[in-house]
């Protein structure tokens, strides 16, 4: 019976949920943007443009949340209108998403659309650019094995993130046997810069983009040291690198003064020292010196090789034999007399006999004898066989008297 009534119920229910949900209203996602394509409008840069999605609501005013990801890099903007322009580096493939958003309700957004351009096929492994003055790069590369020996390189200055200069090509290629592995580039300043590297793979076209941060990529040419005398001193000079300028730079200063070596940082805070050391001057020495330059992190990333090395000076020799002769000598006679002294050891410190020992040396020999005069050895009697025979004695001839 109770459960024919709690059936009802049920059945009750179900007939009026329709008339009771039927009055609120259902929020329905935003559509997200229709036809997304790309195009190139020149050698690196592209854009992104869709159709505005239907069915959305009049009074809603949309935008849209574009997401560019390359190279593990994921940059977020806001558009009103339905194009995106954006530079892109094509190494490690670029990744864009758009999705749609209401003025009236930020919190809610379309399913993303989406286009991706897949990576190329690499020409090249390892490459690297250093920024070797403020006009002057220097790009570095090593070919994959099957790429052919007939690369080229194209570059342009990034201008914005939507703009570069025109696309030039490089002039001054480092080559090695039937290979390029390099090129100096001229007449580039700026922050960043576009590279683009062309070649075929089986017969078909393919090129590889990279993008370069000039600032962190720092390499000027190592510093020239000069060392002059001064009374007791010596004055130590060296030249600013060409890039930036010179309040962007400390310097690490190392020299050896006989066998000591030292080192110290020069900070750019120091104007007045900032190329220029006094160092004191011990004429039985010989200096050597080293300068290299590193760029401050206000200024960007990097640094100089290890100048070349300076030398001011001769050894004295008086101080190598004091400093390395005389401590080698007395380290082998110290190792022959150790020597000497375990071979005669015995002789020269003879051991001396305990008492004590002596008492039981005395007990052990009592014991020993008693022992041997009760196992005394007794030799076994061998039997002797004594062939003895008798001849008669001959009779002596007696001697007749002649007649």
């Amino acid at each position: 019976m109770i459960l024919k009534h709690l059936l009802g119920y049920v059945l009750a229910l179900l007939y009026y949920i329709p008339w009771i949900t039927s009055d609120v209203p259902v929020e329905q996602a935003l559509p997200r943007p229709l036809d997304l394509s790309l195009t190139w409008y020149n050698e690196f840069c592209v854009q992104l443009s869709w159709n505005v999605p239907e069915g959305v609501d009049a009074s809603c005013e949309l935008k849209y949340i574009v997401i560019y990801t390359n190279n593990r890099k994921s940059i977020t903007e806001k558009k009103k209108r339905a194009e995106f322009k954006r530079c892109v580096a094509l190494m490690g493939g670029v990744h864009f998403s758009v999705q749609s958003e209401c003025n009236k309700d930020q919190s809610s957004r379309s399913e993303p659309a989406v286009y991706t351009i897949a990576a190329p096929t690499e020409l090249v492994k390892d490459f690297h650019c250093f920024q070797n003055s403020s006009v002057t790069i220097n790009c570095f590369w090593t070919p994959i094995n099957n790429t052919p020996g007939n690369l080229q390189l194209y570059y342009s200055r990034i201008e914005n993130k939507t703009a570069v200069s025109p696309t030039l090509r490089c002039s001054e290629y480092l080559p090695e046997v039937d290979k390029t592995i390099g090129c100096h580039i001229k007449g580039v300043d700026g922050l960043a810069v576009f590279l683009q590297i062309n070649g075929t793979v089986n017969g078909s076209p393919v090129r590889n983009t990279f993008e370069v941060n000039l600032m962190d990529n720092v390499k000027p040419a190592a510093p020239k040291v000069n060392i002059t005398q001064e009374e007791k001193k010596l004055i130590l000079t060296w030249d600013s690198p060409e890039h930036s300028t010179p309040k962007c730079w400390d310097y690490w200063l190392k020299y050896t003064k006989c066998q000591n070596t030292l080192s110290k940082l020069i900070k750019s805070t120091d104007a007045s020292r900032q190329r220029k050391q006094k160092i004191p001057y011990d004429s039985r020495c010989q200096y050597r010196v080293q300068v290299k330059a590193v760029l401050t992190r206000y200024c960007g990333s990097g640094e100089s090789d290890w100048s070349h090395e300076e030398k001011y000076g001769e050894d004295d020799w008086s101080n190598l034999v004091i400093a390395v002769v005389i401590p080698a000598s007395v380290f082998l006679i110290s190792i022959l007399f150790l020597s000497c002294l375990m071979k005669h050891r015995e002789k020269l410190f003879p051991q001396i006999p305990q008492p004590s020992l002596m008492f039981k040396d005395m007990l052990n020999i009592s014991k020993e004898q008693k022992t041997f005069i009760s196992n005394l050895y007794v030799p076994v009697e061998e039997d002797v066989e004594c062939n003895v025979s008798l001849e008669n004695k001959l009779p002596v001839p007696i001697m007749q008297p002649d007649s």
